[in-house]
């Protein structure tokens, strides 16, 4: 929760409890060892922290991290269209926003009739040259997408290949590649997250999401209490709140992101509100395991060696 997303949120908690909010923020890893560091010293300053569910996973493996569990706000099993306990039935990771991972296409130049409705389609000379993606050797977004697709045998590892070699632009970051996109560089942009055309949508760029029949990915963010956190029942007030449907509008508006709630609007872009064939929801452990791939470089070696 950084720059105006905090301001949003820290003020419509403290107008609505009278609490005040102090935001720390930093790398996830320089913040997990300052954790660390205080819980060993027993001066621990946060209250909770908010980042990538295995950096919050590895964490509560290290004994940093209470359970969250009995708030009020879980035991409403109607309003999840996914539970927040997706990564953690324990309740100390609260999964609470997600990015969805997709495809994307440049509408002036990918009519309706020719829109693709599956990754395998990306393997046929018609889209040689006409694709762009991250740079896999730079990039982990490339494995949240084509991770979980491999491991639960929605796609196969030649068809992968296939696509990597159809002579696509590797791009260096998504900002590149979606700008690619929008300027007609390129037709289609194989896997990222929504969020890098969010501007570009609301500013009204020829850019469409598009749905494949393999799958939607969408990784969450997550937080979880600290545990030996100086305010702990604030800290279960504040968690309370951000699950709750007041709280996900004020969270999810200030990122025009989409949360695990079925009560609150969706608040991307219009153009990238589409209806999953199939959405698959990352868990901590999947994270982990897609964070693994890019370590040993899975994909650069189907697609560059």
């Amino acid at each position: 929760m950084v720059g105006d997303v905090g301001l949003a949120v820290s003020r419509a908690f403290s107008q609505k409890y009278g609490i005040s909010v102090d935001i720390i923020t930093g790398r996830g890893a320089e913040m997990a060892e300052r954790i660390r560091t205080e819980q060993v010293r027993k001066d621990v300053t946060a209250d909770l922290m908010d980042a990538n569910p295995t950096q919050l996973l590895n964490i509560k493996q290290a004994g940093g991290t209470v359970s969250s569990s009995d708030i009020l706000v879980l035991q409403d099993k109607l309003v999840w269209q996914v539970d927040p306990l997706i990564s953690d039935s324990e309740g100390h990771i609260l999964v609470h926003t997600f990015l969805n991972y997709s495809s994307f296409i440049n509408t002036k130049l990918v009519p309706p009739a020719e829109e693709p409705t599956s990754l395998a389609e990306l393997a046929q000379p018609k889209w040689k040259g006409k694709m762009i993606t991250l740079d896999p050797t730079l990039s982990s977004g490339q494995y949240i997408f084509f991770g979980p697709l491999l491991r639960l045998k929605l796609i196969d590892q030649e068809t992968v290949r296939a696509i990597g070699r159809n002579d696509v632009k590797f791009a260096v970051n998504s900002q590149e590649a979606a700008t690619s996109l929008a300027r007609g560089s390129y037709s289609l942009l194989v896997s990222t997250a929504e969020i890098a055309f969010a501007p570009m949508m609301k500013e009204g760029a020829p850019v469409k999401e598009i749905a494949l029949k393999e799958g939607t990915v969408a990784s969450g963010n997550a937080i979880a209490a600290i545990k030996g956190g100086p305010h702990p029942n604030a800290a279960k007030l504040f968690l309370n709140w951000l699950l709750s449907q007041e709280g996900q509008t004020v969270f999810l508006k200030a990122q025009s992101l989409s949360g695990p709630r079925n009560d609150v609007p969706d608040f991307r872009p219009p153009p990238a509100q589409i209806k999953p064939y199939r959405l698959v929801v990352l868990t901590a452990q999947d994270e982990a395991e897609n964070a693994r791939l890019f370590r040993e470089q899975f994909l650069t070696k189907l697609w560059k060696e």
